[in-house]
């Protein structure tokens, strides 16, 4: 009796334990994104109250016993895609920020996308069910991939699925208000379709429907990799940054696009003879290479002297980019990129309980030291690690592609391979995953003797969940000690300490660093103060490793940078703190991807300090100071740098400092692309590559 009750088309509730479960899970499912929200932004009351009310009323929708037919579904089919399409763009942006050709040409792909799955599952219910978990899933994870790195999801970060998985349990994954809302409003549109009653069973309707909607989602992504589609639409094609791209272009329409990005395209002018006749300018220069090798000559250790001084010879006989004769003529050479160390006084002045870095900038004064402009910021280190190793740009790559991951599939010349090629035994150090950004198989492309990971540390260390820079510098020092007394090593070691998740509590780890004239201790405030503290931490690391290497007898020198400043989530409070705007000017921008370099040896250098410069060229001005001949790639650049002494994957600037977005001034075109052509046929033309040229 109870269950013919419970079942009975008149009653106003379904009662069914399977629609019970379902109301309890809508129900919970807000619930639980109403907590997240509130450990981001707290417990406004007027928020708390209403999103309780909309759980109670979700729960009692789902148990109505209602459902309508077409009339009704047909209305919910031109309204359900508007609905989704706000929704998405809630979570990052605000739909104005669409022009109304932008926000058609958006809402077009879901009305396709809502066809297809309709005819695809048989039914408006299903349909509408997988249509809508599609851009709600994926507009939640870039929600917490922008609040991560500070850029959206793009194509290829499916190559890194694995990579950002394995750092994932380190962040504090929360909501806005503003996204809790967008939550809301995916499932209210999933609860609504969930009532209709429209099915099409009939194959010979269903299939050829299905069919029809998926040649047209096919049309469209492929018209909106066509550049008069684009136009027709106003798509913004500017690829200033990322951000913006997706702010004025609309998510969907905006990563669809990115698609055409997959590979790169071949520059103007481009063929094996322009390279080679490129490359014949800079062959056998061996007088500016006899210049070079005297940067490293006048030291106060003896052994360094005699060993600097030899090669200013060995340069006439080996010519540039050529095997030398004795390695331990030259120095040790060693490189730290270390996890997202940045000076956020770029932003202005801000009090702290103490000085945060002050052993790193008394190093910078009396060493090589400077301002790097680097491709990216909050994350994607791999692409700092290749503008360093390769002495290629991100600029002439698609925004936000990740080389290792994307293009590099086969041995390709790099810093490590010429080193090797003069005697170095090179070793690359991670203290984390070797896979990460495929670094094991991008390491031994790029000639790499050795790669010791995470699993090659014993007893390490930690701070949070990660090895301790401390730890990081020591197998250095390890590595050091274990090699040949004549053998000259050549280390380069990318470092996990400062990873973000700092909003993330981390038992044994506590911020000893403030800002002090902050009183209301936020959990943004609490994560910044936490970020500071391991600045701090890896300044005392850093001169435990200098102190070191003061001791030694062997001349070694040693490159110690950031890979990237912190992801938007602390620099946005120094901002704040500081006073600053929200950036609008392309120099204003480039703020947010600088991060201090500096240069020491424990033999005598001269003091020289880089305004701003990008990574791209660091190759070839550490060569310089270790007195090592430059390939001739590396010549070729640092003649480049006197004209743009920054290119990176945002903007280009010369040397009266201004900064140029990409494809908005046509000045240094023809400069740009001898550039591009160079590095097409390092990176992408592997069948034709000049090896020697590129130091192979």
């Amino acid at each position: 009796m109870n269950k013919k009750a419970n079942t009975d088309k008149n009653s106003l509730f379904d009662l069914r334990p399977q629609r019970i479960a379902a109301a309890v899970f809508s129900a919970l499912v807000l619930f639980i994104a109403m907590i997240l929200a509130i450990q981001e932004s707290g417990a406004q009351a007027g928020y708390v109250v209403l999103s309780i009310a909309i759980c109670v009323l979700t729960a009692a929708f789902v148990l109505m016993n209602i459902s309508y037919g077409r009339a009704v579904s047909a209305v919910l089919a031109v309204l359900l895609p508007i609905g989704t399409l706000v929704a998405l763009e809630n979570y990052t942006h605000v739909i104005s920020d669409l022009t109304v050709m932008i926000f058609i040409l958006n809402l077009l792909f879901f009305y396709v996308l809502y066809g297809l799955m309709t005819f695809l599952f048989g039914s408006v219910k299903r349909g509408f069910l997988v249509a809508t978990l599609i851009p709600m899933i994926f507009g939640l994870a870039n929600y917490f991939v922008v609040s991560f790195r500070g850029t959206p999801i793009v194509p290829w970060d499916f190559l890194s699925i694995g990579t950002a998985a394995s750092v994932a349990g380190n962040f504090s994954f929360t909501l806005t208000w503003k996204s809790y809302f967008s939550v809301i409003a995916f499932v209210w549109i999933i609860l609504l379709a969930s009532k209709s009653s429209v099915s099409f069973r009939k194959k010979k309707v269903r299939i050829p429907l299905a069919a029809a909607f998926l040649a047209c989602m096919i049309l469209y992504v492929s018209g909106i990799q066509n550049t008069s589609f684009q136009s027709f639409f106003g798509m913004d094609t500017t690829l200033f940054t990322i951000n913006v791209f997706y702010r004025n272009n609309g998510i969907a329409a905006a990563f669809l696009g990115n698609l055409r990005f997959l590979n790169v395209e071949e520059p103007d002018g481009y063929s094996v003879s322009a390279v080679e006749e490129i490359a014949a300018e800079y062959s056998g220069n061996d007088d500016s290479q006899e210049d070079n090798s005297t940067d490293a000559t006048d030291t106060s250790d003896t052994a360094a002297e005699s060993d600097a001084a030899d090669n200013t010879d060995s340069t006439e006989d080996t010519g540039t980019g050529t095997a030398a004769d004795d390695v331990t003529q030259y120095p040790n050479i060693i490189i730290v990129l270390d996890e997202a160390f940045s000076d956020l006084s770029v932003y202005g002045d801000f009090a702290t309980s103490e000085e945060v870095m002050p052993f790193f900038k008394s190093l910078q004064e009396e060493a090589i030291g400077g301002e790097v402009y680097v491709s990216v910021k909050g994350g994607n280190t791999a692409n700092t690690e290749y503008e360093i190793l390769t002495g290629d740009t991100m600029g002439f790559l698609p925004a936000g592609s990740v080389p290792y991951q994307q293009y590099i599939k086969s041995d390709m010349p790099s810093l490590a391979s010429y080193l090797s090629s003069l005697g170095y035994g090179t070793l690359a150090i991670h203290p984390y995953n070797a896979s990460g950004w495929d670094r094991d198989d991008v390491y031994e492309y790029f000639g790499f003797d050795e790669f010791l990971d995470k699993t090659d540390f014993v007893n390490p260390t930690y701070l949070r969940s990660y090895i301790s820079d401390q730890s990081a510098f020591d197998k250095i020092i390890e590595q050091y000690e274990e090699k040949d007394e004549d053998e000259r090593l050549f280390t380069f070691e990318i470092t996990m300490q400062n990873h973000s998740g700092y909003s993330k509590d981390s038992p044994g780890f506590d911020a000893y660093i403030e800002l002090t004239d902050v009183t209301n201790k936020t959990t943004q405030v609490l994560a910044t103060e936490k970020y500071l503290t391991l600045m701090n931490e890896t300044d005392k690391a850093l001169q435990s490793l200098v102190e070191y290497f003061e001791e030694q007898e062997e001349p070694t020198i040693i490159l110690f940078l950031g890979d990237h400043q912190p992801s938007d989530y602390i620099t946005n409070q120094i901002r704040r703190i500081c006073g600053v705007d929200d950036p609008e000017t392309v120099e204003e921008i480039q703020q947010g991807y600088r991060v201090p370099f500096v240069i020491w040896a424990n033999y005598d250098l001269e003091s020289e300090y880089y305004e701003g410069i990008s990574a791209n060229y660091l190759g070839g001005i550490l060569l310089e100071a270790a007195g090592v001949p430059l390939t001739e790639y590396q010549t070729y650049l640092s003649g480049l740098m006197e004209t743009l002494p920054i290119i990176n994957a945002n903007a280009y600037c010369d040397a009266d400092g201004t900064f140029y977005a990409w494809n908005t001034d046509d000045t240094y075109d023809s400069i740009l692309n001898t550039y591009q052509i160079l590095q097409y046929n390092h990176l992408v033309d592997v069948k034709h590559t000049l090896t020697s040229f590129f130091g192979g």
